[in-house]
């Protein structure tokens, strides 16, 4: 095909079609929701008098939890339908907003726990849903806008967070968050159109004339067969799960190194709001530059930073404002990597097969949430600092990794599919 017969590339805008423009939206809302959730979850717990570990035991016990949905959501995001998978995972949301209304640490235990088993079915349906609809010239930049749903979201719903509890309760708190992600619910619902590669995936799956070996491998592992074993995928799960592991911990432990260094509730607020505010910034920066660059080089840059970030907050866990900046840094890195994961991906899958890719290296994201809340409450005990300096050194190997990804992509570029809509 020669350069003059391609198709002129669309403008951004003519790509925001109704089904993206009602998932950024739901991102939006669910971000509302979830980012004051997640600053306020430890912090509730801690106040009702539980220690760090049992915090990181809970928040461990809801990531393992997760594990099942993992896998079972990518199975589900491919069969059952992404607007679906992702409806079951916003009712997760319902369940820990009515934690603030308790304070029996049984029943914030069951509560978080079935929220971690809806959070892998909203991440799922939603990034698969992400890629169906998102024109492939602007996935990078449609990434990001994906991901301002929970970072644009937590910065509007931070300041408002922190002034309920500061004027009122965790009741009133647990009301706003109920009120929102019902809303939710009902804006998935409702106002969410099917994906439109659910009725060609189906079909294609109908039509099918695998053999009897073929189909035992294609349900083999929860419907995975030979995804969970190929190379790339492998490698894109440990790179998801390098940085994650610093993720999952220091969503509990930088609001406790505030709190411990005098924070109020309102600076711990302002925390989540200008840290999203800088991870929203930096992913759109990061989703342009991968429509325009391509991501490898930008997936190196962010695992640089996102090392520096981390160096900071360990070196400086004795201060407020030092935790507070190279926190918001760290954050904004871990971001865009979500960002860029998109990018990824495509790279090295088929559209029929992304739930279930993603479900896999998801997997992966949930075991470094669970192992890094748990690792990271016990070296928490032992020094403030250390579980920073752990993380900082397997990022520099996440740093290193990316290389020997491309490599994998360049070797097996000859049997990939690319993606497509």
């Amino acid at each position: 095909m020669t350069t003059e017969s391609l198709p002129p590339r669309p403008t951004l805008r003519s790509t925001l079609n109704r089904p993206i423009v009602v998932l950024l939206l739901l991102q939006l809302m669910g971000g509302i929701a979830l980012s004051p959730n997640r600053a306020f979850l430890p912090v509730y717990v801690k106040e009702l008098g539980h220690s760090a570990i049992v915090i990181s035991a809970i928040a461990t016990a809801s990531r393992l939890a997760g594990l099942v949905s993992s896998l079972a959501g990518g199975t589900l995001s491919d069969t059952l339908g992404r607007k679906r998978t992702l409806l079951l995972g916003n009712m997760g949301l319902l369940l820990t907003s009515l934690i603030f209304f308790t304070p029996s640490i049984g029943v914030i235990g069951v509560l978080w726990v079935m929220g971690g088993l809806a959070s892998g079915l909203h991440t799922l349906g939603g990034e698969s849903y992400l890629m169906d609809t998102a024109h492939p010239s602007y996935l990078g930049v449609l990434a990001a806008l994906y991901n301002w749903g929970y970072t644009l979201g937590g910065a509007l719903s931070g300041p408002v967070a922190g002034f309920l509890l500061d004027r009122w309760s965790y009741g009133a708190f647990g009301t706003a968050l109920t009120f929102s992600a019902l809303l939710t619910v009902l804006v998935n619902q409702f106002a969410l159109p099917r994906s439109p590669v659910e009725a060609r995936i189906k079909a294609a799956a109908q039509k099918s004339t695998q053999t009897s070996a073929e189909k035992r491998t294609r349900h083999k592992w929860f419907g995975y067969g030979d995804i969970a074993t190929r190379p790339p995928v492998l490698m894109l799960s440990v790179l998801r799960f390098l940085p994650t592991f610093y993720y999952g911990m220091s969503n509990i432990l930088i609001p406790l190194l505030l709190l411990d260094n005098g924070a109020s509730k309102m600076i711990i607020a302002l925390y989540a709001t200008v840290s999203q505010i800088a991870a929203s910034l930096a992913q759109i920066i990061v989703g342009w530059a991968a429509d325009r660059f391509g991501p490898k080089w930008l997936t190196i840059i962010v695992f640089s930073t996102l090392v520096t970030g981390i160096v900071g907050v360990g070196a400086l866990a004795q201060s407020l404002w030092g935790v507070f900046a190279f926190g918001s840094l760290s954050l904004a890195a871990a971001w865009s990597l979500s960002t860029l994961l998109p990018s990824l991906v495509a790279e090295v899958t088929a559209p029929e097969e992304r739930g279930r890719v993603l479900g896999w290296v998801h997997l992966w994201w949930t075991l470094a949430m669970s192992i890094g809340a748990l690792a990271g409450g016990a070296m928490f005990e032992v020094a403030a600092g250390l579980p920073f300096g752990v993380s900082a050194v397997l990022n520099v190997i996440a740093t290193a990794l990316v290389f020997v990804f491309y490599r994998m992509v360049r070797t097996t570029s000859e049997t990939a599919v690319p993606s497509e809509l």
